[in-house]
C-alpha cells in the first residue's frame, strides 16, 4: 500500500511539474508576441 501512494505521489509531482512549465513557456511566447507587435507597430509607425 506504501507502494502504491509513492507513485500517486510521483505522478502528481509530474503533473505539476509539467503544468507548472507550461505557464512559463505561454508566459514566455506571449511576451515574445507583444514584444514583436510592439515592435512592427513601432516601425510601421515610423513611415
Amino acid at each position: 500500500m506504501a507502494h502504491h501512494h509513492l507513485v500517486e505521489k510521483d505522478t502528481l509531482i509530474r503533473a505539476n511539474r509539467t503544468l507548472a512549465l507550461g505557464l512559463v513557456w505561454s508566459g514566455l511566447i506571449v511576451c515574445v508576441g507583444a514584444a514583436a507587435v510592439f515592435d512592427v507597430g513601432r516601425w510601421v509607425g515610423a513611415w
